[in-house]
């Protein structure tokens, strides 16, 4: 798992050094672009010189140029040597190395008499031996070369040769923080060292490469050195030019310590067991004994037990709960008594239901013995009322559904103002404006007469003169209309506001029950509307939903 870790982080650590070498190498690039397009350096290499003084003149153009590019960059102090070839036969040479290089020796390398025919123009020659007869400052460096082409892509200028010194990576890379015991190396595309961390050599052969290449999909290998040691290698390529950058370390130094590691472990171990030990016993005191003795009390109640209560008094969340359990219970034996009240009530109201089904029986009964009086007596006006009001409460009370049909509404109507009329010695006349369809539509019962009686008492009996009432049922898409009119003593706006706004107090009882029983059938959508003139007229109309079925209750 170690040797995992370590080697996820080599992974992570050399895919910032390869991104930061690529860039790196990048810009040297640029570096020998602006020397292949200085216009100057162009102009010199386009140049045959017949005399040597004119061209030294011209080359100290030349260095003019780089001095001042130099200024801008401080890249300019790792140039070992740069030499151009021109193909006019003069050279241009710059660098602190540049005057001990062979440069027959240069022409003579296989990669420069290669160039010229590549389709490349940048060519990277990786870590290599100075070129020059004798020991000098930098004995390896990192070559470049680059073919420098004309105006025309078919016309080639010269070869521009840079040098950089080996300095340049130790520079770049010798900070880097490293894992203590490893190792980096960048190996070039020649497989030859460019950078190593644990001292200056270059140019040798990294004899690694080939195990590394075999294994290129992985992220990290482990092999046995020619000593034997077994070492964790990590690695990541440099795509663009080639190049590898390698992280090694030995597994003694990943294992170094690992007894004091195991030793720390184990005492960790330890603490943590009798620690743990302490709380279980904690929180077997302290947490377990109450939940199970909540648990026992809810056994209790559970078999029936409703004055059980939890004895727990603490603070602590377990407390609380004891709390809440007791409050539960309490609500628990409230509702049992409330709904044991409820139960009595609801009996008691059955018995009285039960007797009230007697009266109107009792009713019947006596109205059928005084019609008998009437008719032995010969008292036929007293006979017909008594026809009617018995008709009236048996159409009343013959059912107990909450709906009958318009019809029979309608029916029920009339029998209460053939009443009304012989009370009132005829004062009103009504007429009806009713559309067949609509009379076998349900309705809820007792809607029309409360409204009718208001119409009366209130609109035509303070007026002098008769009046009249016309009630009227139509049908408009899914809706029934019912309106009563009556052309009694009107009301004002703020009359028939103050009706509206508190309907049962202003027009009685039973035009407000019918409001009510309205809106909780239909919704409250529904139900009625006032609409008057003063000394004119008073409209009330009622508006419910069509209801399909009148014998399913639910509607």
């Amino acid at each position: 798992m170690l040797a995992q870790k370590v080697s996820e982080s080599f992974i992570t650590n050399l895919t910032f050094i390869s991104t930061n070498i690529e860039k790196e190498l990048g810009q040297w690039e640029l570096i020998s672009k602006y020397f292949v397009a200085n216009p100057v350096i162009r102009e010199v290499l386009g140049t045959t010189y017949a005399r040597d003084v004119d061209f030294h003149l011209d080359m100290k153009r030349v260095y003019r140029e780089l001095d001042s590019y130099s200024i801008n960059t401080n890249i300019f102090a790792y140039i070992s040597s740069l030499v151009i070839f021109g193909n006019k036969g003069r050279n241009i040479l710059y660098g602190d190395n540049v005057s001990t290089l062979k440069i027959n020796k240069i022409k003579e390398q296989p990669w420069f008499q290669g160039l010229g025919s590549s389709h490349e123009q940048v060519v990277w020659l990786g870590s290599h031996k100075n070129y020059a007869d004798y020991r000098v400052q930098d004995e390896d460096v990192i070559g470049l070369a680059r073919v420098i082409k004309g105006n025309s892509n078919y016309q080639n200028l010269g070869v521009l040769y840079l040098a950089i010194s080996p300095k340049y990576f130790f520079d770049l890379l010798g900070k880097v923080n490293l894992h203590a015991g490893s190792r980096l190396y960048v190996i070039d595309n020649n497989d030859r060292v460019v950078f190593d961390s644990e001292n200056e050599l270059t140019n040798q052969l990294y004899n690694k490469m080939d195990d590394i290449r075999a294994k290129s999909n992985e992220h990290y290998i482990v092999e046995k050195n020619e000593n034997g040691e077994k070492i964790l290698l990590a690695y990541t390529p440099i795509k663009k030019y080639g190049w590898w950058t390698v992280q090694t370390i030995a597994y003694d130094s990943l294992m170094e310590g690992k007894k004091d590691i195991f030793r720390s472990t184990l005492v960790v171990f330890l603490v943590s067991f009798l620690f743990a030990t302490c709380v279980w016993y904690f929180v077997s005191l302290n947490i377990l004994q109450p939940i199970k003795q909540l648990t026992d009390t809810m056994k209790k109640v559970e078999n029936g037990n409703l004055h059980a209560r939890a004895t727990i008094k603490r603070s602590d969340e377990i407390g609380l709960m004891s709390q809440h359990f007791n409050n539960m219970i309490d609500k628990i034996q409230e509702l049992f008594i409330s709904n044991m009240k409820e139960q009595e009530k609801k009996k008691i109201a059955e018995y009285r239901a039960l007797q009230a089904q007697i009266n109107p029986h009792f009713l019947y009964n006596t109205l059928n013995t005084i019609r008998w009086m009437a008719i032995i007596q010969k008292a036929s006006s007293i006979q017909e009322v008594v026809e009617v009001l018995g008709r009236l409460l048996k159409g009343i009370f013959k059912s107990e559904a909450p709906f009958i049909t318009l019809e029979e509404e309608i029916s029920n109507l009339r029998d209460y103002i053939y009443i009304q009329k012989l009370r009132y010695n005829n004062k009103f006349s009504v007429r009806y404006d009713l559309e067949h369809e609509v009379l076998s539509e349900a309705c809820i019962k007792f809607i029309l007469q409360p409204i009718v009686e208001n119409s009366i008492f209130h609109g035509i009996q303070p007026k002098e003169t008769n009046g009249e009432i016309v009630i009227s049922a139509h049908r408009k898409h899914d809706q029934i209309i019912l309106s009563i009119w009556d052309n009694g003593i009107g009301m004002t706006k703020e009359e028939i506001d103050r009706a509206m706004n508190n309907i049962s107090n202003t027009c009685g009882i039973g035009l407000g029950n019918v409001a009510e029983r309205l809106k909780l059938t239909y919704g409250e959508k529904y139900g009625l509307t006032i609409q008057s003139k003063k000394d004119i007229f008073t409209k009330i109309e009622i508006v419910y939903p069509v209801i399909i079925d009148i014998n399913d209750e639910s509607n």
